[in-house]
């Protein structure tokens, strides 16, 4: 369709895993980096789904481009903009956390990729991997999806939680087209279309969010984990974060939160499914509040963006 990858190329790439096989426990595993807040949130079941063989044969016939992204909600930008022509996946499945650890069947199916849209926002997950990533397939093109987003610092680090602002995503998704289009030129104005058409429906739900969450009783709200900042700069809201330096609230600062809970009226903890909630549910116990689950991770976007928005605005109204 676009370009055929030569045997040789394939065979490399996969050579090229092997040998680095021998290594990566210790380079994907490197605790150095660890979450931007010192902590991991993910579920330790989490697993990712492999590609089945008919994909596979179409990206290596080139019948298809393969992307690769950090998160699942990217997978969502990428199946937007590339429509027919693309295949997604996530290289943090549903569920995982920051310093998940990518499986031996995931770096093969990473070998074959032609293009890695990047957070690029100080995730650590990319801080960990993308050297050994890029070392490791040479011929995969890589993007900044954060190129033109002016990014929160967050303690010595940025946040890099850029996607659940639809105003971030709308970048995300402009910076995916660039790559497409530049990897597959013959195919940019079916990209264009489709980037489009895509930032259409993200403008308007930024929009509707932005009328939604316009008159709260307050507009403080308080999370377990911080994964909010972008959301909450882009609609004047301030998010309260619940950990203290990535890990469980101590007894002290449980009635401190408590405190600040009441004083904001508060009435609810949001939490992700990804986290304990026993400092949040603690919290929530002591000023007669309860804790609710939303999800920055969910793929179906606009229709999670939404939803976040209106269980925001019913909570702080």
């Amino acid at each position: 369709m676009k370009f055929q990858k030569s045997s040789f190329i394939f065979v490399a790439a996969l050579a090229v895993l092997l040998i680095a096989a021998v290594s990566f426990s210790g380079c994907l595993g490197d605790s150095s980096h660890d979450d931007h807040d010192g902590h991991d949130h993910g579920d330790p079941n989490a697993s990712y789904d492999p590609l089945d063989n008919e994909s596979v044969g179409q990206v290596v016939n080139g019948s298809k481009i393969l992307v690769a992204a950090s998160v699942v909600p990217q997978t969502e930008f990428i199946e937007k903009v590339g429509g027919d022509n693309v295949i997604a996946i996530s290289m943090i499945p549903p569920g995982a956390g920051h310093t998940y650890d990518p499986s031996p069947r995931q770096l093969e199916d990473l070998s074959k990729a032609d293009l890695y849209m990047q957070l690029g926002s100080g995730e650590p997950f990319e801080t960990n991997n993308m050297k050994a990533f890029a070392e490791m397939n040479l011929n995969m093109t890589v993007i900044n999806s954060s190129a033109g987003i002016t990014l929160i610092q967050s303690g010595s680090s940025t946040d890099p939680h850029i996607w659940t602002s639809p105003k971030c995503a709308i970048v995300m998704v402009e910076n995916t087209y660039k790559g497409l289009a530049a990897l597959d030129f013959a195919n940019a104005s079916y990209y264009r279309a489709n980037a489009d058409a895509y930032i259409k429906e993200l403008e308007a739900l930024d929009a509707e969010l932005t009328a939604e969450l316009s008159d709260l009783k307050t507009r403080n709200f308080m999370v377990y984990h911080p994964a909010w900042a972008y959301f909450a700069r882009d609609y004047n809201l301030t998010e309260i974060s619940v950990e203290v330096d990535g890990k469980e609230p101590a007894p002290k600062d449980i009635v401190k939160f408590i405190d600040i809970a009441k004083e904001n009226n508060i009435s609810v903890i949001f939490v992700q499914e990804q986290v304990s909630i026993t400092g949040a549910t603690a919290i929530a116990e002591g000023f007669g509040g309860e804790v609710f689950v939303i999800d920055p991770l969910a793929k179906n976007y606009v229709e999670n963006m939404r939803y976040v928005g209106q269980v925001l605005a019913e909570e702080m109204s």
